[in-house]
């Protein structure tokens, strides 16, 4: 079984720390005193942020059901005011940067929002692992599921654009996991986000969501390890390997299936099926 690398999680922090102190010795020019406010709370709360996953490897653990609530919350308390000192900062809001000091602080966002990312999806493991997760399964339009998953990952194309029938599932969950298939099929799919598609088709109580790559493939032999806790095919990528265990497991608790295929040399295809009823059917709404 794979496990957690906390690499994943230290190196980003550590970067920051790093890169602020560099801004704070001046290495990448002059900075207004707001600046440098601004640095130095950066820097103090990364260093909270690493004394943390420090915590957690040594003593609280991310899977320790009792404690997670707690880590979650000193978590928050340290990343929020640090993501949003960085957007200010990046906005010009305490001054304008020079080229190289906002390259810095742009890497530095785009770290700290990484990390956040790695320990939500932490922090769903936990509660799948601990079976505290509880799906509230109910009829769903299927335009507003795809409209909630817009909210969490961006644009996507889906086709065609009208969703008359309802879903059955839980709403929230469901958003999760398509935007997680979505953002893998960037990733590691060779789909720029402009042009993601996404096609839906519906056959007889089912209604299919396709979702198509036109990457490297997927070998059959790690067709069923993609959705392993912690499972990469390469150990550089981005993330920590939940993204895709989490997915499956969301639409497994909706009632759903999921389903890889290779449908031509170079195309990858997941397919992603969820109870549908006839009877019900949603007003006729186009999605862009």
């Amino acid at each position: 079984m794979p496990s957690l690398s906390y690499s994943k999680l230290f190196d980003p922090i550590s970067d920051i720390i790093s890169m602020m102190e560099s801004l704070l010795a001046g290495a990448y020019g002059a900075t207004t005193g707001d600046q440098r406010e601004c640095f130095k709370r950066i820097h103090a709360n990364c260093w909270g942020l690493n004394t943390l996953v420090m915590d957690v490897i040594t003593a609280l653990g991310w899977e320790n059901a009792a404690t997670r609530p707690a880590v979650r919350r000193r978590f928050s308390a340290l990343h929020q005011p640090t993501k949003t000192t960085l957007e200010h900062l990046a906005a010009g809001y305490d001054g304008a940067l020079q080229p190289e000091q906002a390259e810095i602080i742009n890497f530095s966002l785009q770290s700290i929002q990484s990390v956040a990312r790695m320990v939500n999806n932490l922090q769903r493991y936990s509660e799948l692992k601990h079976k505290l997760f509880r799906p509230q399964v109910r009829d769903i339009f299927g335009g507003a599921l795809m409209q909630r998953t817009r909210s969490i990952l961006g644009y996507f194309r889906a086709k065609p654009p009208h969703f008359h029938y309802r879903v059955s599932g839980d709403e929230a969950s469901l958003a999760f996991a398509f935007s997680e298939i979505l953002l893998n099929t960037m990733r590691y799919g060779g789909v720029k986000q402009e042009n993601l598609l996404l096609e839906w088709q519906r056959k007889s109580d089912w209604v299919d969501y396709s979702i198509f790559d036109n990457g490297l493939g997927i070998k059959e032999t790690e067709q069923e390890q993609i959705y392993l806790p912690f499972w990469q095919a390469d150990s550089e990528s981005p993330g920590l390997g939940l993204g895709l265990y989490l997915a499956k497991a969301y639409i497994v608790a909706s009632g759903g299936k999921i389903n890889l295929r290779t449908k031509a040399p170079g195309v990858t295809v997941t397919k992603i099926s969820l109870r549908s009823d006839a009877r019900h059917r949603a007003h006729r709404r186009f999605f862009r």
